[in-house]
């Protein structure tokens, strides 16, 4: 029973943590990090095209927030503050596993990461979009390609570091946006699959820690332009890392990013299965700490 594939258990699984997840009083948190991104990050941007006198893109806030240095930390770590608890093992899942079997319910939580991973990128990019007064389009804004050139005593400022050259210069918004969706929801699954991976081992906090302890690590590389730093996942996701100025040819190619993330998947679903496999239904009824 545990080894038999049955799509309804895989999809109740899903369902019903995702129900709970998106029903947490947590889900508050981002609501502040919208909050945040607003007075940090699209205020700022608004000044600027009230000065240049002509409007942002809509989209552009987002991956301002997704490819800044300084931002970089926010949007994994609020991520895994939200899925800290996953996945729930206490109480009465032991019958639940048991029940809809060790594969089944596995599974279960990858769709439900897969949705969780969905919905805040949607509702952060929905956020930002309104928030930023900006038109619909799948151009830069003069706003951010031209200010600098408008007013160079300003270059270099905060603002025009949140979308430098290298990305606008060397490629466009819509391709600039799937690219920096696709490799961030990349980052997401990779730190669920580690808190997974490290939950099932009954080591929560130590998994919380070492997740934090990438993302953080990831970060300070990408500020010391270190080379180092394309052995995390934070420079891999943010594209502007991986072109020159003006030059055309890239600093690394975004493919090699898509490769890393899949090692890294691929390393961490086999770690997951493993342990999952060694996992004791006796034992499951513990949290680990």
């Amino acid at each position: 029973m545990e080894n038999k594939l049955r799509l309804r258990a895989v999809c109740n699984t899903a369902r019903c943590e995702y129900v709970k997840w998106i029903t947490d009083p947590r889900m508050t948190v981002v609501g502040i990090l919208l909050v945040f991104i607003r007075s940090f990050c699209i205020e700022p941007m608004q000044l600027h095209a009230e000065k240049f006198g002509a409007p942002l893109n809509a989209a552009e806030p987002f991956l301002a927030v997704c490819n800044s240095e300084m931002l970089a930390l926010l949007m994994p770590a609020v991520y895994v503050l939200l899925i800290c608890d996953f996945p729930v093992m206490g109480g009465s899942m032991m019958f639940f596993i048991h029940r809809t079997g060790k594969l089944n319910w596995f599974l279960g939580q990858l769709l439900f990461i897969a949705e969780s991973i969905v919905t805040f990128l949607a509702l952060i990019l929905g956020g930002c979009m309104l928030m930023s007064g900006g038109i619909l389009s799948g151009n830069w804004s003069d706003t951010v390609t031209k200010y600098d050139a408008r007013f160079p005593e300003e270059a270099g400022g905060f603002v025009s570091r949140l979308l430098p050259p290298n990305l606008y210069n060397q490629m466009s918004l819509p391709a600039a946006l799937m690219q920096t969706l696709l490799l961030t929801a990349l980052f997401l699954l990779a730190a669920a699959l580690l808190m997974c991976c490290m939950k099932m081992l009954y080591l929560r906090t130590a998994g919380l820690f070492c997740t934090a302890a990438v993302i953080a690590a990831g970060a300070a590389l990408c500020t010391l332009r270190l080379r180092a730093m394309w052995l995390f996942p934070t420079a891999n996701t943010m594209i502007w890392l991986h072109f020159h100025e003006i030059l055309r040819e890239p600093v690394t190619p975004v493919s090699r990013s898509y490769l890393y993330f899949g090692a890294v998947l691929a390393l961490l679903l086999a770690a997951d299965l493993t342990v999952l496999r060694k996992l004791q239904f006796i034992n499951i009824g513990q949290e680990g700490s």
